[in-house]
């Protein structure tokens, strides 16, 4: 009985097979992880696009710019507005516009119409002129000759349009000035 043989591969195989076990583990944890990392960074690409397709297909587009003068300042203006290329609809009724003068900022009421109108005259469709009419008399911002404005146009979706406006020197006796193009 004295030849008793000592084996201990049993136990380094019990140990091998707890490590195995153990990074199967781990790999499943982490490739979960990575799994729910994909779906949410594919959700937020996904959120992102698609805002960044309505900033780009909704935008306005100023056509002209016209103001109303008498003798001295201009005190209206009327903006030609249309939709560019691929331009969703836009609600007129949800457009917030800010005047700009030496001055001061302020958020001025305007009145729309449309010269040509496919659908509800409130929403700028495809194909439609539309006119926004500013009457600066009510605001006490009329523009003297010489004087600089900026026009902002904000949609409820889209690219804010900003325009500045230059008024000339003279009239000329012309109660109708282009201010833009």
């Amino acid at each position: 009985m004295k030849n008793i043989l000592k084996n201990n591969s049993g136990d380094v195989g019990i140990g091998t097979l707890i490590v195995f076990i153990a990074m199967v583990l781990v790999a499943a944890v982490a490739a979960a992880v990575l799994i729910q990392t994909s779906g949410v960074l594919q959700q937020k690409a996904q959120s992102t696009g698609t805002e960044a397709m309505t900033e780009v297909s909704s935008n306005l587009k100023v056509d002209n710019i016209v103001g109303t003068a008498n003798a001295n300042n201009v005190s209206a203006l009327n903006i030609s507005l249309t939709l560019s290329a691929g331009g969703e609809d836009i609600d007129m009724g949800q457009v917030v516009v800010n005047f700009i003068n030496d001055e001061k900022l302020a958020n001025v009421a305007f009145t729309y119409t449309e010269d040509r109108y496919v659908t509800d005259n409130q929403v700028l469709s495809t194909s439609e002129l539309g006119n926004l009419y500013i009457d600066l008399s009510t605001t006490s911002q009329q523009l003297d000759k010489r004087a600089t404005a900026t026009i902002q146009i904000i949609p409820e979706s889209g690219t804010m349009i900003v325009k500045d406006i230059v008024i000339p020197a003279t009239f000329g006796g012309k109660t109708k000035i282009a201010l833009f193009p």
